[in-house]
């Protein structure tokens, strides 16, 4: 072999090292951005602007960064704060005076994930992964009461709320999505969350790695969806809570 000859073997051996080290680099810096845009921790920012509540939110599901904003007026804002504070769960979750605004966002997120042509699963929990990004906070550090429980533009300007809240919040907008909700109160946990009307095709053909964790009532299928808390999706039921008696609430 001449000396030209070994040049060029020597040249093709060193270019295909080059787009080795290249692809590796690719193929690892592909999970690591992912990594970043999937478990960066949520952002919310509330401030005042003359008779508004500016709200800017941000989340993360499906490998994506989510952004959320809205002004809400404080007269709105007021009009539920003052507002005497009842055992009566209906009120909270289908109340007409917020109905309006719980559509509007309820519709944004449904053409998000159609946009991302989801099915009704991670349609589902892509609301829930929204919801579950606001920050967990206990009545009676951000309150004077035990139990107060919120409606859905309290919890949003307050930035925040405790398992009863974030609760409210997804059942309205998931029920202003054509959804059947009931509220879950699991009695010896405490704790409350929410049941999403499923069909029995959805039970059927289940194929999640974790098991479908659903509640019946009249022949309805609803699946358990936790609102505290991040990651959980729909079905899904954390470990740690022991209840066996679940008590449905229809709102």
């Amino acid at each position: 072999m001449n000396r030209e000859s070994w040049e060029s073997v020597i040249k093709k051996i060193i270019t295909g090292i080059a787009a080795i080290i290249i692809l590796l680099i690719i193929i690892e810096a592909i999970p690591y951005f992912m990594r970043i845009i999937q478990y960066e921790p949520p952002q919310t920012t509330i401030i005042e602007n003359k008779g508004y509540y500016v709200i800017h939110h941000e989340w993360s599901y499906g490998g994506s960064r989510w952004e959320y904003g809205t002004e809400i007026p404080k007269v709105d804002y007021g009009y539920f704060s003052t507002k005497p504070r009842t055992s009566d769960y209906s009120e909270y979750v289908d109340n007409p005076a917020d109905d309006n605004w719980m559509n509007r966002l309820g519709s944004l997120l449904e053409n998000c994930a159609e946009n991302k042509g989801w099915s009704e699963f991670k349609t589902v929990s892509f609301v829930l992964a929204f919801v579950q990004s606001w920050p967990y906070t206990s009545d009676d550090v951000t309150t004077e009461y035990d139990e107060y429980p919120r409606y859905p533009v309290e919890t949003i300007v307050d930035g925040g709320g405790d398992c009863e809240d974030t609760s409210i919040l997804f059942a309205s907008i998931v029920r202003g999505m054509g959804y059947g909700t009931v509220l879950l109160k699991l009695e010896e946990d405490d704790h409350m969350a929410v049941g999403v009307l499923i069909s029995q095709n959805i039970v059927n053909d289940w194929n999640q790695n974790y098991d479908l964790t659903y509640y019946t009532s009249d022949d309805k299928i609803y699946a358990y969806c936790e609102t505290t808390g991040e990651g959980w999706e729909l079905g899904e039921k954390p470990d740690d809570l022991k209840s066996t008696s679940v008590r449905l609430i229809f709102v």
